[in-house]
């Protein structure tokens, strides 16, 4: 829930409704707004025994301040896995062998608010340095305009990624 910060469980038998997790207000590291902004949770994958949720953050989406957390979806504890993004909306966890990847979508990659084009970041490892897998200039192959979502066919390596109006991109993955 987005709007209000949390996660929900859901009892699939009764239809019971319950909180998992709540999101703390994040401190707002850029030099516009309040002290803090909102975590917005945009998206939720799960991985390995963990929800893999990306907070979005709230206005003014200051360069750093979004982030991905893993949730233990038994207890609703939460760990850092992967900081100092833009505006993450989705996690992809990628395998290859006993390794594994995470592919981050941010819905604009630089500037102030939505001034630039979304990325496809590719981490080794939650700590490390992002690969850039499309992004960048209008004019590249690989530009994304307001990307919304992503999803990977694992048969042949392609990742697909939808925008905002419509388009589908798709992209060549290597494990």
């Amino acid at each position: 829930d987005g709007s209000r910060n949390l996660v929900y469980e859901v009892d699939i038998r009764s239809g019971a409704v319950s909180i998992l997790t709540a999101f703390p207000p994040i401190p707002n590291t850029f030099p516009v707004g309040g002290p803090f902004v909102e975590a917005v949770p945009t998206g939720i994958e799960y991985s390995d025994g963990q929800l893999l949720v990306s907070l979005f953050t709230g206005v003014p989406f200051g360069p750093g301040d979004s982030r991905v957390v893993a949730v233990d979806p038994k207890t609703g504890a939460q760990t850092p896995l992967i900081s100092g993004l833009k505006t993450a909306i989705e996690t992809l966890p990628i395998r290859n062998g006993a390794d594994t990847d995470w592919l981050v979508l941010q819905h604009a990659s630089e500037g102030l608010f939505f001034g630039s084009p979304g990325s496809l970041l590719r981490f080794e490892t939650p700590d490390g340095t992002p690969t850039v897998i499309a992004g960048g200039t209008v004019d590249s192959i690989f530009c994304l305009t307001r990307p919304t979502s992503m999803t990977l066919d694992e048969k042949t390596g392609t990742l697909y990624v939808t925008e905002y109006g419509g388009r589908i991109v798709t992209i060549p993955i290597a494990p």
